[in-house]
């Protein structure tokens, strides 16, 4: 097959993403698309290179990158081939879903009483909490000063009510960077500003869950967002989810059986047990949502930390029926109490969402989002990642070797490859509750596992500690056990 490279891999020399990311994204973009097919032989690094007059180390590095997600293989003395494990997608543009149906554009209100529950405010200074980012690493002097200017001098009209939408100068740079490191194509019609990734989950079921209907998520998902569908009359039903994901051939198996309204998802660093989802059966799941015509819901709370390499681009990157629902925040990037989310979807399903949120929040915080627009603007939040990501890493890590270190056979665990947590399993003799017990009378938050008790497992969040922090409570933990 001829592929057109020079049409389809464009790259913008002056933009601030890397020129080996730029070809990497379009790369994935063209497979995901089906335009580059399964099995596909690739042009080599330094034709390619000569091809799009580029170095050939950027081509190269571009080639490392998509290989290690699991695009592509690299065979000796035979060359590079599109992976043939990728189901195959027909290309299509990205069509604007419209919404017809008055069962669907009608927001079902629904008063059914649910199992809701207000959380445990945490209050020690030592905590292995649910994975939490450090305040500490936060650019609050940045955002003391963008704040404290628009308070002094903003014009009158940012201070009056504003777009239920959002600011729009905030969603114009969000846009931007969603299409530069997520790989979408929208613009600020397609988003929705809310008050963290929790509101944005609330207001899509709300819009879409009817009495009856069939969600699926995945086996120990997050409690919160269960008990969300729940609230709104939805029945929950769990499909298996081990080192490669979500299981999109249970999914399959069930939507033959069943008519599923929606499938939730978070495919990088799956709460509880941080795994990400694979390349194959991403496609797969979007090629059952087209299928059997279900919305998919893709929570990416915390995208931007991966650790190992770059993370897979999100669903939403081949969302070209418009059935994904991308929700995502900067809650961890920055800190818990800047409440600032927001949801991505068509502009139509994105005008339903706003005439909900205007009934339980006329807006959300017009100068923070002025703020995060300018730091968006001249760098200052990418700064802040790159700086936050590699302290978070050694924070990882460290964690990851006083658990191999002190308590051995007595916690089993995965390395996770991103996320600000890791899903640790306790041995049987250490039940988690006494554990649990035993460590806040020492000053040490640790969970006590009843959300996942039949496991006695927990998450053990290290990113908001610092090392010697981390050393502390490691330290208080193998006291107690050893007790």
């Amino acid at each position: 097959m001829q592929i057109p490279y020079k049409s389809i891999l464009v790259l913008e020399r002056g933009s601030a993403v890397p020129l080996y990311v730029q070809l990497a994204n379009a790369f994935i973009q063209h497979i995901q698309s089906g335009i580059i097919p399964k099995g596909c032989k690739l042009l080599g690094s330094r034709p390619l290179a000569d091809l799009l007059e580029i170095n050939r180390q950027t081509v190269i590095q571009a080639y490392e990158e998509i290989q290690s997600q699991g695009w592509i293989e690299i065979l000796p003395k035979r060359g590079v081939f599109v992976s043939n494990q990728l189901p195959i997608v027909q290309a299509k543009g990205f069509i604007s879903t419209q919404i017809s149906e008055a069962s669907e554009k009608d927001s079902i209100l629904n008063n059914r009483a649910s199992g809701l529950f207000l959380p445990k405010l945490i209050q020690h200074h030592l905590a292995f909490n649910d994975g939490l980012p450090d305040p500490r690493l936060a650019p609050r002097e940045a955002l003391a000063k963008r704040y404290a200017h628009y308070i002094n001098y903003a014009e009158p009209a940012l201070l009056n009510y504003t777009e239920v939408y959002g600011l729009r100068r905030f969603r114009e740079n969000l846009a931007t960077l969603l299409n530069q490191t997520r790989g979408l194509s929208i613009d600020a019609e397609h988003i929705l500003s809310t008050r963290g990734s929790q509101m944005g989950i609330y207001l899509v079921a709300h819009a879409f869950i009817r009495s009856g209907d069939l969600v699926v998520v995945g086996e120990l998902s997050y409690q919160a967002t269960n008990l969300t569908f729940e609230h709104f009359g939805a029945t929950t039903m769990t499909i298996p989810v081990d080192e490669d994901g979500l299981d999109t051939i249970a999914l399959e198996k069930l939507c033959q059986k069943h008519p599923i309204r929606m499938v939730y998802v978070t495919s990088h660093h799956y709460h509880p047990t941080t795994v990400t989802l694979k390349p194959e059966r991403r496609l797969h799941l979007l090629q059952l949502a087209e299928t059997y015509h279900f919305w998919i819901v893709e929570d990416d709370y915390d995208y931007d930390f991966h650790y190992a390499n770059r993370p897979v681009l999100p669903l939403a990157s081949a969302n070209t029926q418009g059935r994904v629902i991308y929700i995502g925040s900067f809650t961890k990037l920055i800190a818990p109490t800047f409440r600032v989310g927001y949801v991505v979807a068509s502009p139509e399903i994105i005008e339903e969402l706003a005439k909900i949120r205007r009934i339980i929040d006329r807006q959300g915080d017009t100068i923070l989002e002025a703020c995060l627009a300018d730091l968006l603007e001249d760098g200052t939040l990418r700064r802040h990642v790159t700086k936050a990501l590699k302290e978070y890493r050694q924070r990882r890590d460290f964690t990851c070797e006083l658990f191999e270190k002190e308590l051995g056979e007595k916690v089993s665990f995965e390395k996770p490859q991103g996320g600000m947590a890791i899903w640790v399993k306790f041995s049987e003799k250490y039940p988690l509750e006494s554990l649990s017990e035993n460590a806040h009378k020492k000053g040490l938050y640790l969970p006590n596992g009843s959300a996942y008790k039949p496991l006695n497992a927990c998450r053990i969040g290290f990113a908001s500690m610092t090392l010697s922090e981390i050393e502390e409570s490691m330290s208080i933990l193998k006291k107690i056990m050893i007790d």
